[in-house]
């Protein structure tokens, strides 16, 4: 009992199997059960029929007869039996023609296969699509070219990649490449085969709402993509088109299904439109929708934001070197540059590490992309728009005119203070006596103005000097003295910052007048106290 149990166990696996040895297995055991029916019946027929001949001629045709006459029943039953097993497999696949379903029985339960299709370019020819292999799956042989790559699943959904290589390869049994998509007919349908070559597509378009609600369009924009290569230092020489094999099944199992589908179509079919055009519409309608139509849309440009920044380094230059300090001056007209995205600055976007780690999940890499053209509902929201950034010019002129002449105020009421608090002084005194001191009140406001007005004079060894021979009670006519050449120090830095102002000529040629009667007049009373002095 044991003994057939074992034997049953080992049998059944190779009668109902879809391995070769099942195949030769099936193949023997129909040859023994037709020999086995035909020699008995034509034996039964031949024992009952032979001896109630009379002559020899009887005997022969009997022996014939039995021989011959149950072949086509065999040959009845076994058409039967395809027709019947045919109807179910069509119906299981939804096969229009039963007959393609009738000839692979023979193929699938007693033979090896002898249809082959070719996949080139990506995919199949529509005579191929006709092809049992397609419609129900494999025995048969595919050829690969060099610039594809399918997925088959096995009966039990088992994966395999196949690849470019010269000789063809061999399906098992119900062995088939994936369907994807939801069409069923001849030249629509999708099939999991991949394109290796770079992918062009352009006219894409992204339509959302910017941070502020004001709807904006990304329009033609155009992508440069492939499968997701192998690295350098594993890829193949020689080898254009090759591919890293989790890419395959990744573009395959971790598709993108949008729902309901687009009114447009991107112009490209499985496994793209699945994978590089949602992650592309997407990546560029979070960045319209955490921006404001400004910030897209900016007044700016980077030759502007440069020339910025390289005056303020100058300036900030300039500063170090008439005070020592590194700070800058706070003040109200300080520009701003706005918070741009850029053309160039949206597109790195797309080749950050961040992006091609995304992009690399789903099987895929962006080689170029062209964001395109941006694109408003109306003409008057741009035309608001560029009213905005027109004003902002406008107070951005506005204010560096009032600085201007906040700056050349400040400097002729500096003139003015030196003329008559120290110049003037010392013009009365020259007369009577060099040794002259300024009465304790001028000294005070002299002192009070440059505490006041550190932005006028507001070099750190000035100030601490005043303070120094406040404490000190230094001699009146030294402090006078230590002051003038302050003053004459910085008259001259003023009068170099002047010069390298971006003004016209005759107006820096006033101030440097004024800045040079101030210094000629420190230099008389300066050295003609030093010569009197000596």
């Amino acid at each position: 009992m044991k003994r057939a149990r074992l034997q049953r166990d080992k049998m059944l696996p190779l009668l109902f199997g879809l391995t070769d040895d099942s195949v030769e297995y099936r193949n023997r055991i129909r040859t023994y059960a037709h020999l086995a029916v035909w020699f008995i019946l034509s034996g039964l027929t031949m024992v009952l029929f032979i001896f109630l001949a009379k002559n020899n001629i009887e005997r022969i045709t009997v022996l014939v007869i039995s021989f011959i006459k149950y072949l086509p029943l065999l040959a009845v039953i076994m058409a039967l039996g395809k027709t019947k097993a045919a109807s179910y497999l069509a119906d299981i696949f939804e096969l229009e023609d039963e007959s393609i379903a009738y000839n692979f029985i023979d193929e699938v339960a007693f033979g090896y296969g002898s249809d082959q299709i070719t996949i080139n370019e990506g995919k199949i020819s529509d005579k191929d699509e006709r092809s049992p292999i397609i419609l129900i799956g494999g025995p048969g042989y595919i050829q690969v070219n060099l610039d594809s790559v399918a997925l088959l699943e096995r009966v039990d959904g088992a994966p395999e990649i196949i690849h470019p290589r010269g000789k063809p390869w061999k399906l098992g049994r119900f062995e088939r490449i994936r369907e994807i998509g939801k069409y069923d007919e001849v030249g629509k349908r999708e099939y999991a085969i991949i394109n290796l070559r770079d992918q062009f597509v352009r006219g894409l378009s992204v339509k959302s709402r910017t941070k502020d609600g004001i709807p904006l369009e990304a329009q033609d924009i155009k992508v440069l993509f492939s499968i997701l290569r192998k690295p350098k230092d594993e890829a193949p020489e020689n080898d254009p088109y090759h591919f890293d094999e989790n890419a395959v099944y990744s573009l395959v199992y971790n598709q993108t299904i949008i729902t309901p589908p687009p009114s447009k179509t991107a112009g490209v079919s499985f496994p793209w439109d699945t994978t590089v055009i949602p992650l592309i519409t997407s990546e560029l309608e979070n960045l319209i929708t955490s921006r404001n139509l400004s910030e897209i849309l900016a007044s700016i440009s980077h030759k502007e934001i440069d020339a910025l920044n390289e005056n303020e380094a100058t300036n900030k230059q300039m500063r170090i070197e008439m005070t020592g300090e590194h700070t800058a001056p706070s003040g109200a007209g300080s520009f701003h540059t706005p918070n741009f995205e850029s053309r160039s600055k949206i597109t790195a976007q797309f080749f950050s590490d961040e992006f091609k780690a995304k992009a690399a999940k789903l099987g895929v890499a962006i080689h170029w992309i062209d964001i395109g053209t941006w694109q408003l509902p109306s003409e008057m929201i741009l035309e608001e728009l560029k009213g905005g950034w027109q004003m902002m010019r406008e107070n951005t002129r506005r204010r560096g005119d009032i600085e201007r002449l906040a700056k050349r105020h400040e400097m002729q009421e500096l003139i003015a203070l030196v003329n008559n608090v120290i110049v003037s002084s010392y013009s009365k005194s020259g007369s009577s006596s060099s040794s002259r001191k300024l009465s304790d009140k001028e000294f005070l406001q002299l002192a009070k103005i440059v505490e006041d007005n550190p932005e006028i004079a507001f070099s750190p060894m000035l100030q601490q000097r005043f303070s120094q021979d406040a404490a000190t009670k230094k001699d009146m006519n030294t402090n006078a003295l230590d002051i003038l050449k302050a003053f004459r120090k910085e008259f001259i830095v003023a009068r170099e910052l002047i010069q390298r102002e971006n003004r016209s000529s005759i107006e820096k040629q006033a101030d440097i007048s004024r800045i040079d009667k101030a210094l000629r007049d420190i230099d008389y009373h300066v050295f003609h106290y030093i010569k009197g002095a000596k």
